[in-house]
């Protein structure tokens, strides 16, 4: 098992303990909420591994998208974006 945080920076992070990073990101992307806030998964040393951007637009054809949500949307996770 993995142990990452997700963080919704909102105040609110989560501790998960899951298989591997994918079971990592399907547990914060259930939990999007509106927020206008990026959702980072952290290792427990709090080191960045991944972050689904918020922007606050509505998506062109062009943009990558994870959850449209309220009058913008999550971009996918950035290590599924080669960042």
């Amino acid at each position: 098992m993995e142990n990452y945080i997700i963080n919704y920076n909102t105040g609110i992070t989560e501790e998960v303990s899951v298989a591997d990073l994918q079971e990592a990101k399907e547990i914060a992307k259930a939990g999007i909420n509106y927020t206008q806030q990026n959702i980072t998964i952290e290792s427990l040393n709090g080191e960045e591994i991944t972050t689904a951007r918020w922007c606050g637009v509505r998506p062109s054809e062009e943009d990558e998208v994870l959850e449209i949500i309220g009058g913008g949307f999550y971009q996918t996770w950035s290590d599924d974006l080669g960042e």
